[in-house]
C-alpha cells in the first residue's frame, strides 16, 4: 500500500505535553506505565470505548483522501488533520485525538487533497495500488465508486460496532445495497449534520409573530404555519417601489429547496424493503403533491426571494452570490434560510440571533422531524483493496471513539451552542436533527434520474409529470444496479 513514515522523533517528543492537556480537557486520568509513556484512560463514555488493545505498527501513515479545500467552497473537508493548536476549537481537537492515537498505535496521520477524487481513487484501486486508507468525499461520489466495486462493504468488517453511538444508525440502516453498506456517516465527519432552517429571532420579535421554537414546544411546527410565517413578512424597505434582494422578505431560498421539504414531511425518493432493495416510494402518499404545491406558493409570492437570481458576486466582493445573499440574512432582510450547518460560520458575526429548526412537519400527527443530508457535504468509505485491514478497522474504529469524546463536544457544545447559535433551544433543535437524519440511496445514486427531478425549480415543475417522464427508466436503472452489485 504505502510507505511507513520515518518522520516521527518530533511529534513524540510532544506526545507527554499532549496527553497532560487532552487529561485536562477530557476528565481522563494518567499513569506512568514503566516506558516513558503517559497512559491515557478516557473515564467519560466509558460504555462507548471500544476497548482495542495498544499496538505497534511502526510509524505507518494512515492517509485520509479527501475532496479538495478550497477557500468559499462549502463541501469542502478540512478537518480530518490538524498540525497543531490553534485559534479554532475544533482544529485543536482534531489535534489532540490524532495525537492520542498516534501514541497508542505508533502511527502519523497525513490528509490527502486531491482536485478529481472520483479519478484518483478509480486509477489507485484499479491498480491494485493505493496511497490512502479512508475516503472522505461526497455522498453522489461516494456512490459513483461503490457501483464500480471500488469500495469495501463495511459491514463485513468485525471490527465495526456500527450499534455504537459513534456510527450514524439511520446512514448504517438507510444507506445498505441489499446486506451491503459501501459508505456511511460517523464522529470522524463531524462538519456536516444536515440541512436545516436557520431563522432570524429579531425579525420574529420585531413582526411580533410566532417563534418556530415556541411552535415546536407546543408540537405545532408544521408546513401551514411555516407558511404563515413566511408571507406575513414582505416589505420594500428601500422605497424604490420595486423589490429587489435589499428589501425585506420572509424567506430567502433556492430553486431547488422544495426537496428539503419533501423529506422534511417524510416523503422519500426511495425505501430499502426488508431485502435491502430499493422500492420508490415518491407518491406513496398525497403528502408528496401537497407539500410541493405548498412550497409553490409560498416560494411564488412577493415575500419570498430566490438565490438564483441573485446579480453575480463579483459586483459585489464576495466569493460567490451564495456567500452575498447570506450577507443579506446578516442584515435581518430574511426570515428564513436553508442550508447545512457547514455554512454556520459565516453567520457568526451577525449582530442579531438566529435560531435553528428541523424542516416542519406534515402536521401535528406527523411523529417525528426528518432531516435530509446534503448530496454534495461527505460520509466516509474504505477502499476495495487493503495490505492490512485489521490495522486500518483498529484505527478507524478508534478514530470514531475518540471524535466523539474529542471533536462532538467541540463542534456542537461550544462552535454551534455557544458560539454562533448562542441558544439552548438550538442545541435542542441539534439533537432533534441528528436523531432525524434521512439518508436516501436514490438520490445518491440518482436511479433513471430522479434526484435531477427532485432538484428541479419548484415555482416552475409538476412533480407528477416529471416523474412520469422517467419512471420507466428509474424501475430499469434500480434493476441494473442491483444486479450490478451482485445482489441478485
Amino acid at each position: 500500500m504505502k510507505k511507513t513514515t520515518l518522520a516521527r522523533l518530533l511529534a513524540l517528543l510532544l506526545v507527554a505535553v499532549m496527553a497532560v492537556s487532552v487529561l485536562a480537557a477530557c476528565g481522563g486520568s494518567g499513569d506512568g506505565n514503566g516506558d516513558g509513556e503517559e497512559k491515557i484512560d478516557f473515564q467519560g463514555k466509558p460504555e462507548l470505548d471500544p476497548k482495542i488493545e495498544k499496538q505497534d505498527y511502526n510509524g505507518y501513515e494512515f492517509t485520509f483522501v479527501c475532496q479538495p479545500y478550497l477557500s468559499g467552497n462549502a463541501y469542502s473537508v478540512n478537518y480530518m488533520v490538524s498540525d497543531g493548536e490553534t485559534q479554532n476549537v475544533l482544529l485543536d481537537a482534531v489535534y489532540r485525538r490524532n495525537e492520542l492515537l498516534k501514541q497508542k498505535y505508533n502511527i502519523d496521520f497525513k490528509q490527502l487533497q486531491v482536485t478529481d477524487l472520483i479519478t484518483t481513487v478509480r486509477t489507485q484501486v484499479m491498480g491494485g495500488e493505493v496511497e490512502f486508507d479512508m475516503i472522505v468525499g461526497t455522498c453522489k461520489g461516494l456512490a459513483t465508486l461503490a457501483k464500480e466495486n471500488l469500495l469495501l462493504d463495511l459491514s463485513s468488517v468485525d471490527r465495526f460496532d456500527m450499534t455504537k453511538e459513534y456510527w450514524d444508525g439511520n446512514a448504517a440502516e438507510q444507506l445498505k445495497i441489499g446486506e451491503k453498506l459501501y459508505f456511511t456517516n460517523c464522529d470522524l465527519n463531524v462538519q456536516e449534520v444536515a440541512f436545516v432552517v436557520y431563522f432570524n429571532k429579531q425579525m420574529i420579535e420585531n413582526e411580533n409573530l410566532t417563534s418556530p421554537y415556541e411552535y415546536m414546544k407546543n408540537n405545532e411546527w408544521t408546513l401551514d404555519n411555516w407558511a404563515n410565517l413566511v408571507m406575513a413578512v414582505s416589505d420594500d424597505v428601500t422605497g424604490e417601489g420595486e423589490m429587489t434582494e435589499l428589501d425585506k422578505y420572509g424567506t430567502l431560498y433556492e430553486n431547488h429547496n422544495g426537496r428539503m421539504f419533501l423529506y422534511g414531511v417524510g416523503v422519500r425518493a426511495t425505501t430499502n424493503d426488508e431485502s435491502g432493495y430499493p422500492k420508490v416510494t415518491l407518491f406513496d402518499t398525497d403528502k408528496t403533491v401537497n407539500t410541493y404545491e405548498k412550497c409553490k406558493q409560498v416560494f411564488s409570492s412577493a415575500s419570498s426571494w430566490s438565490i438564483d437570481g441573485m446579480p453575480n458576486s463579483e459586483t459585489h466582493g464576495y466569493n460567490d452570490k451564495w456567500d452575498y445573499a447570506r450577507s443579506l440574512f446578516c442584515q435581518d432582510l430574511y426570515l428564513f434560510h436553508y442550508e447545512g450547518t457547514n455554512i454556520i460560520h459565516q453567520f457568526a458575526d451577525m449582530e442579531s440571533e438566529f435560531g435553528i429548526v428541523p424542516f416542519p412537519k406534515y402536521d401535528k400527527n406527523q411523529a417525528e422531524y426528518y432531516s435530509m443530508y446534503p448530496i454534495n457535504c461527505a460520509m466516509v468509505a474504505i477502499p476495495n483493496i487493503d495490505e492490512n485491514l485489521e490495522r486500518t478497522a483498529n484505527i478507524v474504529e478508534d478514530l470514531n471513539y475518540y471524535s466523539n469524546v474529542l471533536l462532538k463536544p467541540a463542534w456542537y457544545d461550544q462552535l454551534l451552542s455557544r458560539r454562533y447559535v448562542r441558544d439552548d433551544e438550538s442545541e435542542d433543535s441539534l439533537d432533534i436533527i441528528l436523531a432525524g437524519r434521512v439518508y436516501d440511496v436514490g438520490m445518491y445514486y440518482n436511479f433513471g434520474g430522479i434526484k435531477d427531478i427532485l432538484n428541479a425549480d419548484v415555482t416552475k415543475t409538476n412533480i407528477s409529470t416529471s416523474y412520469a417522464r422517467i419512471k420507466k427508466a428509474v424501475d430499469a436503472d434500480i434493476k441494473t444496479t442491483y444486479r450490478d452489485f451482485g445482489l441478485v
